[in-house]
């Protein structure tokens, strides 16, 4: 469920901290007045410089250490890729274990040149925060807290 509210866009998340611990909530996303239009999406906002999000659990806001946050995860319909992207980024399946020991399923679009379009290549791009795709679910996953990457192509 998302729902707009000024400037700022909610949308339900779910975050796994890198203890295992789990909290539930609306994330606070920006609005945007330039490209693409609409607000940030959760990797935009995951991997800007700042150290902190909003997260509204069921106690009220709260800020939470994106350098904690091992995964975030959103229900999405559809792949977040605007057809034009998707049409030219390769689909990697991958495995993900978690430093937690947490093992995620899915698939990332790797938009780079063919010369440098191993997975390798694609987790070492800048951004602390990468998307993995699972049927109806978008995990953002924290680099820094994966303990190993298996690429299932």
């Amino acid at each position: 469920m998302t729902e707009a509210w000024g400037s700022i866009h909610q949308e339900d998340a779910t975050v796994v901290f890198a203890d295992g611990e789990v909290i539930e909530g609306r994330l606070h996303l920006l609005g945007r007045d330039h490209y693409p239009p609409g607000p940030e999406t959760p990797l935009d906002m995951l991997n800007r410089p700042e150290a902190f999000f909003a997260l509204t659990g069921t106690g009220g806001p709260i800020l939470v250490s994106k350098a904690q946050a091992a995964v975030l995860t959103c229900r999405h319909d559809t792949l977040p890729l605007d057809p034009e992207r998707l049409s030219a980024a390769r689909l990697v399946p991958m495995d993900v274990i978690m430093v937690s020991g947490l093992e995620l399923r899915g698939q990332s679009a790797v938009e780079l040149p063919a010369v440098r379009s191993r997975t390798l290549d694609f987790v070492n791009t800048p951004g602390q925060f990468f998307e993995l795709w699972s049927g109806e679910l978008t995990h953002f996953v924290n680099k820094g807290l994966v303990r190993l990457l298996r690429p299932l192509d």
